[in-house]
C-alpha cells in the first residue's frame, strides 16, 4: 500500500509477490533531494523483487534472495541517471522481507524500516530489525559514523542509498525464525515518522486474527495521511507463517 499524502508525487514504490508458501515484500522510497526519484525506487522495487522470487526459484535461501535483489535493485537504479543530473541523480532506499513458513529475513540499505511484530499485539514482543542507515541511527545503534558526523546528533543525512551517486555495498540483513505467529511491516519514513518505534506500531496493529494484510497496510497508510502526511507512505504487511496462494507477483 502506498499514498503520495501532501507530496506532489509519489516517490516511495512497493512491490509484493510470492512463491508458494514464500511471501516478498520490497518497499523504495526516493531520496527527495535526487532527480527524478520516483524513478529510481520504481525501478529499484521492481527489480528487487524480481531478483528476489528468481532466486528463490532457483534454490537461494532467504539471505541469499535478499542480497541478490539488493544488487538487482541498485543496478536499476543507477540506470535511471542521465547525462546532466551533476551531483544529484535519481536515488533511493530499499528494505525487502522474505516470510518463509519458517523463517522471516530483512535486508535494508538507507532508512526504511522492517518491524517483527509478535502475537495477539503483543507490544513488549514488537522489535525495529533494521537500524537506519543515517547519522542518527547510526548514533542510536552505538556504531561507528563518519568523522565529524557525531558533531550533528539529529542528522538523517543518509550514510547509505541505491543511485549512480552510492557506494557498492550490499543490504545487512537479518534472518531469525519465530517461535510463534506474528507479522512483519516494511515501511518508508513516510511511516515510521509518526510511529517512531516497534511498541507505538504495534500498539495500531491488531493480533494476527485481528486483519488482513492488506487491510492493516491500509489502515497504517491512512493513520500516517492523517497524521500530518509530511511524506509519501508506503507499507508492506507480510504474515508468518504464509498462507498458502498462487504464485507471482505484482506491484
Amino acid at each position: 500500500m502506498t499514498d503520495r499524502a501532501r507530496r506532489r508525487r509519489n516517490e516511495d514504490a512497493v512491490t509484493v509477490g510470492r512463491l508458494g508458501r514464500t511471501i516478498a515484500a520490497v518497499i523504495c522510497d526516493g531520496v527527495s533531494t535526487s532527480l527524478r526519484a520516483d524513478l529510481a525506487a520504481h525501478a529499484a522495487a521492481e527489480s528487487g523483487l524480481t531478483a528476489t522470487l528468481s532466486g528463490l526459484a532457483g534454490g537461494a535461501t532467504g539471505p541469499q534472495a535478499i542480497v541478490a535483489a539488493g544488487r538487482a535493485a541498485a543496478g536499476a537504479a543507477r540506470a535511471t541517471a542521465a547525462p546532466g543530473d551533476g551531483q544529484v541523480p535519481p536515488s533511493c532506499t530499499f528494505v525487502a522481507g522474505v516470510v518463509t513458513a519458517g523463517s522471516v529475513t530483512v535486508g535494508w540499505i538507507g532508512d526504511s524500516r522492517a518491524y517483527w511484530l509478535g502475537p495477539d499485539g503483543a507490544v513488549h514482543e514488537a522489535v525495529c530489525l533494521t537500524v537506519d542507515d543515517s547519522v542518527v541511527g547510526q548514533i542510536r545503534a552505538g556504531r561507528p559514523v563518519p568523522p565529524g558526523a557525531e558533531q550533528d546528533p539529529t542528522s538523517k543525512a543518509l550514510l547509505r542509498w541505491l543511485g549512480a551517486d552510492s557506494g557498492a555495498a550490499d543490504p545487512q540483513v537479518v534472518t531469525f525464525r519465530p517461535a510463534r505467529p506474528g507479522r512483519l511491516v516494511i515501511c518508508s519514513d513516510g511511516l515510521s515518522h509518526y510511529l517512531p518505534n516497534a511498541a507505538a506500531l504495534a500498539a495500531r496493529v491488531p493480533g494476527p486474527g485481528g486483519g488482513t494484510p492488506i487491510a492493516i497496510a491500509q489502515d497504517l497508510t491512512r493513520f500516517a495521511v492523517q497524521a500530518g502526511g509530511h511524506d509519501n507512505v508506503a507499507v508492506a504487511v507480510l504474515p508468518f507463517p504464509p498462507a498458502a496462494g498462487a504464485e507471482g507477483g505484482c506491484g
